[in-house]
Order: C-alpha cells, then structure tokens, then sequence
C-alpha cells in the first residue's frame, strides 16, 4: 500500500467514525429539537363536557395512574419509571404552559398520542379521556391573573 492509499483509508475511517458519531448523538437527542405539538383549532375549540369537580378529578386520577403514571410520574413531572426508556421523554405535565392549553387541546393529545405516546382512543373511554383532562389541571395550575399583570423585569 502506499502512503497516498494509506492517507485516503485514513480520511475515509476518520469521516465514517465522525458521521457515526454524529447520528448517535442525534437519535440519543432529547425532545427539544422536535417540533412544537400543537392541537388542530377545531380540537383545540371542543369544549369539556364533564363538569370539572371533584368526582371528575378523581376518576381522571384513578385513569392517570392506571395508564399515564408510569410514563409521566405520581406528578405529572415526566419523570416515571418507563421515562428514562423514552425518546423523546414524557412532558412535563406540572409545566405551567400545560395550564394553558385548552380543555380540547389536551383531550386530542390523549387521544391521538405522539410517538412514544400511544393514542388512548381505544383504550380508555371518551369519558375517562375528559376526567383525566380534568386531573390534569391539578398538576399544572392555571398561572395567577396577579403574575401576569407583573412587568417581566418584577418591578
């Protein structure tokens, strides 16, 4: 072999070993590179049909942990016994921004699911659905009117 031949093989093993090194770090990324999950406007606009009051949020509770718990923790925090399996990992439903989104919104999201989360569509009940909407609103709670009318600064 000659030097020239040598230098080549050398240039194509260090490329092969900075690609592959490149896509690992890609595929072990966590989900702040994904894109926003934003509802359809029609499915954000669906109202709740189930009063939320405190049957509703303990039936959505009972759901939460049977199917939500392992994945999104005792307090929504995304920190479940399966999160560290996931890629991306579960959200962080305690976030103030869940808090946000509408009713509507966060039923689609249960019922569609986003890889790694499955739909629930078939496997919970419209109504179990709407309850853990409702149970949901116990971990992230609504931001006050009072923080919002601050100036960012805090003056």
């Amino acid at each position: 072999m000659t030097q020239t031949t040598s230098t080549r093989w050398i240039c194509i093993l260090f490329a092969t070993v900075l690609l592959v090194t490149s896509l690992s770090s890609l595929m072990m990324a966590d989900d702040s590179s994904s894109p926003p999950w934003v509802a359809p406007a029609r499915a954000s606009r669906k109202k709740n049909p189930i009063a939320r009051d405190n049957n509703s949020i303990a039936a959505g509770k009972t759901v939460y942990i049977a199917q939500c718990l392992k994945c999104h923790g005792d307090t929504g925090k995304g920190d479940g016994p399966s999160a560290k399996d996931l890629n991306p990992r579960p959200k962080d439903l305690s976030d103030p921004n869940v808090a946000g989104q509408t009713d509507g919104a966060l039923y689609w999201k249960i019922t569609t699911g986003r890889k790694p989360m499955p739909t629930f569509e078939n496997l919970t009940s419209e109504e179990d659905r709407w309850n853990v909407v409702n149970y949901l609103r116990t971990l992230a709670p609504a931001p006050s009117t009072q923080a919002a009318a601050q100036p960012a600064n805090g003056q």
